[in-house]
């Protein structure tokens, strides 16, 4: 018996959530069924794609809006969908979002009697924090419009799922949510702070993101300033994991805070678990966050959260008992958060704790419910269902 087709869509491979639980989905979902992956040309995760998933790299398919590579990447995307014929197009991301459906739905038009299932995962909206008023403007009437021809939307938080239909984008009764899945990691780490050269009496408080604007790192570095300033009786350190555009700026303004030795910009690290064990306090700054899993991370391995209070991280952080929300942009409000957190041990100790307690509960499928086997078996209900 001929397997169902399903084939997936996303702009680019590159570390980060969207990416991971694009490949963990397509890994799961080709025990199954056949899987073909459509991606731009980029980062390639270190050994992610088995034998089983068909990979169709796309070099005109970018971030980057260019009328003629995103008409030549709508024909190519057109093309595989007309020659797989697949059960369900599923995309992920903006750019691939648009290009993808519409791809899909002019295959469905040209043919009615074997049409395919489209459903979308924004992986985040773009309606604040990314671009300025006019481009934003753009996106949001073009995704207005695009929803139209959507079957089924995939929100990874209820945060993010109120907020997109708070703008227009699709009805109610066509979204679910299904967390971003996370693989959680069981090693032990026998001495953490060393490894970064950090003395075990240092309290190390850290984020782990892209350096792009949208992740706010920017005032965790101001946030850090105001700590030093406080001049509290504690030693104090401070860990940026992660690479992006904004890397030498933001090392930049760390130097004009006068952070220079004391704080460590450690670049892309494929074990985020070995940097967040070397941490006490986890800070997640954004400004626009569809889930951050990150903070799923950082809870897992016991860390009290300062974090925004945007879209899907208010679902992520229970304000008070795992950790504070912060009105995004105010860093004085995250240093004075980091301070009760740096000044009472045992309230670090007991957020941590009621962090983990949170992330581990079980939901219908029997696993954790951030995990990626409670995530794929979602994703297949749904397809079911669909």
């Amino acid at each position: 018996m001929e397997k169902d087709t399903i084939i997936h869509i996303i702009t680019r491979l590159e570390p980060g959530g969207s990416t991971q639980n694009t490949i963990a989905s397509c890994e799961f979902q080709s025990k199954y069924s056949r899987v073909i992956l459509i991606a731009g040309i980029g980062f390639k995760p270190k050994d992610a794609l088995s034998d089983n998933i068909k990979l169709i790299s796309l070099s005109s398919l970018s971030r980057e809006l260019c009328l003629f590579k995103d008409i030549k990447a709508f024909k190519e995307i057109y093309a595989v969908i007309s020659k797989y014929k697949p059960k369900i197009v599923h995309t992920h991301t903006s750019k691939a979002g648009i290009l993808g459906r519409w791809a899909a739905a002019f295959y469905n038009w040209k043919n009615n009697s074997q049409k395919t299932i489209i459903i979308h995962t924004p992986h985040g909206h773009v309606f604040y924090g990314y671009f300025g008023i006019i481009k934003t403007f753009i996106f949001k009437q073009v995704e207005i419009f695009t929803a139209k021809l959507t079957d089924y939307f995939i929100a990874l938080t209820e945060g993010e799922k109120k907020e997109s239909v708070s703008f227009g984008i699709g009805d109610e009764n066509k979204w679910s949510v299904i967390h971003s899945g996370i693989k959680f990691n069981s090693n032990f780490y026998s001495n953490p702070k060393t490894d970064f050269d950090f003395k075990e009496d240092e309290i190390i408080i850290g984020a782990v993101a892209r350096l792009e604007h949208v992740k706010g790192i920017e005032y965790f570095v101001k946030a850090a300033g105001e700590i030093i300033k406080k001049a509290l009786p504690k030693k104090i350190k401070f860990l940026v994991v992660g690479d992006g555009e904004l890397r030498n700026e933001l090392i930049k303004l760390s130097n004009d805070k006068g952070l220079k030795y004391k704080i460590i910009f450690t670049g892309f690290q494929e074990d985020v678990y070995k940097c967040m064990a070397a941490m006490d306090i986890y800070i997640q700054p954004s400004l626009n966050e569809a889930m951050g899993r990150t903070i799923i991370q950082a809870q897992y391995m016991k860390l009290p959260i300062i974090a925004s209070k945007v879209c899907g991280i208010v679902n992520l952080v229970q304000d008070g008992k795992t950790g504070f929300l912060i009105k995004p942009k105010d860093y004085k409000a995250l240093a004075n958060a980091a301070e009760i957190l740096i000044m009472d041990e045992n309230k670090r100790h007991q957020m941590g704790e009621n962090a983990k307690k949170f992330i581990s509960e079980k939901d219908y499928t029997g696993y954790t419910r951030y995990s990626e086997e409670s995530m794929n078996i979602q994703l297949r209900d749904l397809y079911s269902k669909l």
